[in-house]
């Protein structure tokens, strides 16, 4: 449980004073996605108030979308406020912490790409970057994405692809054709940013179990029998934040339940290109049912906020008038920069760099935490390490006081997510192999002690 008590302004309400506080200590750092915060009874007691302030104080913490609660669980900072990004967790304000909790591909030390990419592109008619986007500019960029999908396996006309201001903005865009829907079914475990867009567009979560390989088709049958899972969102490829993948036959599982029961399914893709053989994304399998979301940030640069939708045939018309809340948000300097670098091989050589990167900080992870209870995959950027005993959350509150930031199970925990107790481990977040090092051999001695 964080350490934390608000200072209550005079003359405001104490409800009010206490949500404010919220907000101002998450905007400060002192707060952060996925902190505990006090019980009701506790905070009460230590501001001398009636517990039923404290209650309509978290209540209206979580109106604003800044916590979540759970009886039994306890309430948890969601993010930094109700229009932040949602999927970061950003660093407390200590010159020595080891970040392993933010998802982000490593950094690469000395990259002369964009200064290439941006001489290159000033050579030709650099004053048009500055301007609105032709249908010009957009038939060359749906262009090299068609082409920079066809290496995940999927073939797709550039016409049929949907650009975005990154693959959160994607996400969105495509649950946003399921408003109404009520119920989404997704994994026990999913990534923050998926649970607080569903949340935006009041769509309830129901959570399917897990596996080594991701959601069983048990689970996914029981829920397409139970019609919540008429519309489920999936990550089959490194999922987040258990690392799990879908074997093909495991696939080709879910997409006839998905046939049989005639489901649809939005495929969260990020990560789809980093594994050298990742079997072929769900949309490859099943086009007519899957909406195929995918972007940059996680395999090319986290700064090009570029995200894909390819959504399937039935579903394209509700798209055909969505420019104004899809590609509009797109930089053209930033759609005009991944083009070139998917057209002239940059972005391939930035996305092997990450591969070769990535495996040596797994080798250093298997190394670190030989013995324990971990899952993860050479090329994946994170690896989820399961706990025996005690609370992750407790776990990862220590490690921030040893100057360690990683990020435990509730933050992802869909319903009460229990028997899915443990941490993710950012590996591409350290700022290099002995800084990713030195914090593992932190959350060793930690574990070790419990």
């Amino acid at each position: 449980m964080t350490i934390w008590l608000p200072a209550l302004e005079p003359g405001v309400p104490a409800y009010l004073a206490i949500a404010d506080e919220i907000a101002r200590g998450i905007r400060a750092g002192a707060l952060r996605p996925g902190d505990r915060l006090p019980t009701h009874r506790l905070l009460a007691d230590l501001l001398g108030l009636n517990v039923s302030t404290v209650t309509r104080a978290y209540r209206e913490a979580a109106r604003r979308r800044l916590v979540d609660g759970e009886t039994g669980r306890g309430t948890f900072v969601l993010a930094r406020s109700a229009e932040a990004a949602l999927f970061a967790l950003e660093k407390r304000p200590q010159a020595d912490l080891i970040d392993l909790s933010t998802n982000t591909p490593p950094l690469m030390p000395r990259d002369g790409d964009l200064l290439a990419g941006v001489q290159a592109l000033s050579a030709g008619e650099a004053a048009a970057l500055l301007h609105y986007h032709t249908p010009g500019d957009w038939l060359v960029h749906r262009a090299a994405v068609a082409g920079w999908l066809r290496r995940r396996g999927l073939e797709v006309a550039g016409e049929d692809i949907v650009v975005c201001a990154g693959a959160q903005h994607a996400l969105d865009v495509a649950l946003s054709l399921f408003e109404g829907a009520g119920e989404l079914s997704v994994e026990a475990l999913t990534y923050p940013g998926l649970k607080a867009v569903a949340r935006q567009r009041k769509l309830r979560l129901a959570p399917m179990a897990m596996d080594g390989e991701g959601v069983t088709p048990e689970a996914f049958e029981a829920a397409c029998r139970a019609g919540s899972g008429r519309v489920a969102v999936l990550s089959p490829t490194l999922q987040n934040p258990t690392t799990a993948t879908m074997s093909l036959a495991r696939r080709r599982q879910i997409v006839a339940i998905a046939r049989r029961f005639d489901a649809l399914i939005v495929e969260e893709d990020v990560y789809g290109l980093l594994p050298v053989d990742a079997p072929p994304p769900l949309a490859a399998l099943a086009p007519e049912r899957v909406c195929y979301v995918s972007g940059l940030s996680k395999t090319i640069a986290p700064g090009l906020r570029l995200g894909y939708l390819v959504a399937p045939p039935a579903l394209r018309e509700r798209l055909a008038d969505a420019e104004h809340r899809t590609s509009w948000y797109v930089a053209p300097f930033a759609a005009a920069l991944a083009a070139r670098w998917m057209n002239d091989g940059t972005a391939w050589r930035r996305l092997a760099a990450q591969r070769r990167e990535l495996a040596a900080r797994h080798a250093v992870v298997r190394e670190t935490l030989a013995g324990l209870d971990w899952a993860g995959a050479p090329h994946c950027p994170h690896v989820w390490l399961r706990l025996r005993r005690g609370p992750a959350a407790d776990l990862a509150e220590r490690a921030l006081r040893a100057g360690v930031a990683v990020v435990a199970d509730p933050v992802f925990a869909v319903g009460r997510g229990k028997g899915y107790e443990g941490l993710r481990i950012s590996t591409g977040a350290a700022a290099n192999r002995k800084q990713l090092a030195a914090g593992l051999g932190i959350l060793r001695a930690l574990v070790a002690g419990e």
